[in-house]
């Protein structure tokens, strides 16, 4: 189902302002992990304050860190740093399923994406013809 909602958003990306796009996604990665993790209301009120502190410090250090080590770790330490209050909401092992629904949700992100960029690309078997019509190219018939 929140596949449905991610393939929706990601077909109407382009006639939305970034802004817009960006509350859209957030409503949508909310949504998945109270979904994935059954947040009960009481789990809710004081896991979402949480974690949206936490979501802000990760997209601090993300956009902060142009080293792709440095950046990994030090979200590594932001995330064990959590960890801790998290597990006081939530325990241990739904902590590790709200990370896990994390990298589920930019999955299906990224697929929706793909799938609607798809239309973009010139098929492979169509390349020769949309390029030059009527003369083979040079890469497409190597000889042995």
């Amino acid at each position: 189902m929140a596949f449905i909602f991610i393939t929706g958003f990601a077909n109407a990306q382009e006639e939305q302002p970034s802004a817009k796009k960006q509350a859209d996604i957030e409503a949508l990665k909310v949504a998945f992990i109270s979904k994935e993790l059954a947040l009960t209301p009481e789990e809710a009120q004081k896991f979402w304050p949480l974690y949206n502190q936490y979501s802000q410090e990760l997209k601090t250090t993300r956009s902060e860190n142009p080293d792709a080590l440095v950046r990994e770790e030090k979200v590594l330490n932001l995330k064990k740093r959590y960890h801790e209050s998290f597990s006081k909401i939530l325990g241990g092992q739904r902590v590790n399923s709200m990370f896990n629904a994390e990298g589920k949700f930019r999955q299906l992100l990224f697929k929706a994406a793909r799938n609607q960029n798809r239309n973009a690309i010139i098929p492979a078997q169509n390349f020769k013809n949309n390029i030059v019509p009527n003369r083979p190219m040079p890469f497409m018939h190597r000889k042995p």
